[in-house]
């Protein structure tokens, strides 16, 4: 997990902390391949998830101010799913 670190966006998370993350790993490897993962509603993964509680919603945008609490943005799924729409367009 590739955490904000300072990031004030979602912009500048992606070009600070996602695109340079990717162009490190690029320089080793013939190839990169990114994988979003889901929580599929009725799944063993969704249950596990759903006891470690709930976050707030948060829209992703290029000028929307990133999370205070990481973990907390990542724990619902329509966060992360607009958060994986937006990094893999940049």
């Amino acid at each position: 997990m590739l955490k904000p670190n300072g990031c004030k966006t979602f912009q500048e998370y992606a070009q600070n902390v996602f695109m340079p993350f990717v162009a490190r790993e690029i320089q080793s490897v013939s190839r990169v391949d990114i994988v979003w993962d889901e929580y599929r509603t009725n799944s063993l993964k969704s249950a596990a998830r759903g006891k470690r509680g709930h976050g707030i919603r948060r829209r992703v945008q290029i000028d929307t101010r990133v999370p205070g609490s990481w973990d907390a943005f990542l724990r619902v799924n329509e966060n992360k799913t607009e958060l994986f729409g937006y990094l893999a367009i940049r």
